[in-house]
């Protein structure tokens, strides 16, 4: 299976968002990020720094 947003093959567990897209662990935890900060108020620029912010803690999270 490969992912719907950057088309690489998913490895491990798809990540299916509220749309029904089939996303990688990197694209849907970006898009994870990008909502949480859009529901923030942050507009775009806050979504999209949000997105990069969540990334980097979720890898340091994981070792």
């Amino acid at each position: 299976m490969r992912c719907e947003q950057c088309r690489n093959k998913i490895r491990g567990r798809a990540y299916t968002s509220i749309t029904g897209r089939k996303l990688c662990d990197r694209c849907g935890t970006r898009l994870q990020g990008r909502t949480a900060g859009a529901v923030a108020g942050g507009g775009i620029a806050g979504a999209r720094s949000t997105g990069g912010w969540f990334a980097r803690v979720k890898k340091a999270m994981r070792g």
